[in-house]
């Protein structure tokens, strides 16, 4: 099964954004690049870098020629856009996330064909997940989730089922028992419609600092 990976990020950090540690641009960057790089040369998938703050990562040129049928860097202002314009005052990094994820399937040359999304937070990176993947008939999953529902680094899907996994209007179901909860709560409700949901083993990674709160994770 064809799968693309979208790998989402921010470079530059906007002001006011919830539970956000790591606000410098060349920890942020330093972090990114390193798991960018593993992606391409560790694995076969598809990957397409989606950035909201306008950052070009001309770092990787070289990657963007050697890789161009399989890589591609897609970048935006979040602040410059009409379409974006709600986000404004809205300081949860996962609603900028959603919004990016969208933005990367619409404007991708290379997304298509494609059978399965999976969005991953760009700075981790899976070592084992192709392997894993190559293993499990995925084409019989309407959605995948990272062992630990409760966080969201990893959530992916048939790519018929994007417009109800990946649904801008995150927070209308953030609600667990009718309280309100983060992100994560809106990945678990959507993914909890569907029936054939592939909970992936649980992943170890090497130590990598987390963008929002100052601790590192070592599994996904």
């Amino acid at each position: 099964m064809n799968v693309s990976i979208i790998l989402t990020c921010t470079v530059h950090v906007k002001h006011p954004i919830d539970c956000m540690h790591q606000i410098d641009k060349n920890e942020r960057l330093e972090v990114y690049l390193k798991s960018i790089i593993q992606w391409l040369n560790k694995t076969n998938f598809n990957i397409i870098l989606v950035e909201n703050s306008g950052y070009t990562f001309d770092e990787l040129n070289n990657e963007k020629v050697l890789y161009k049928n399989r890589f591609e860097v897609i970048t935006f202002k979040e602040n410059e856009l009409d379409e974006a314009s709600y986000l404004k005052n809205d300081s949860s990094k996962g609603v900028s996330e959603i919004f990016a994820i969208n933005y990367a399937i619409r404007n991708s040359k290379i997304i298509q064909p494609t059978n399965f999304i999976i969005k991953i937070t760009a700075r981790y990176f899976i070592s084992k997940l192709e392997e894993y993947l190559n293993n499990v008939e995925l084409n019989k999953y309407d959605c995948l989730t990272q062992q630990d529902r409760n966080r969201c680094e990893m959530v992916g899907c048939q790519y018929k089922n994007i417009a109800s996994i990946f649904d801008k209007d995150i927070h209308s179901d953030c609600f667990i028992g009718g309280v309100k909860g983060p992100v994560e709560y809106s990945y678990i409700n959507r993914t909890s419609k569907y029936s054939n949901i592939l909970i992936c083993k649980e992943f170890g990674i090497e130590k990598t600092q987390r963008g929002g709160w100052d601790c590192c994770y070592y599994t996904i």
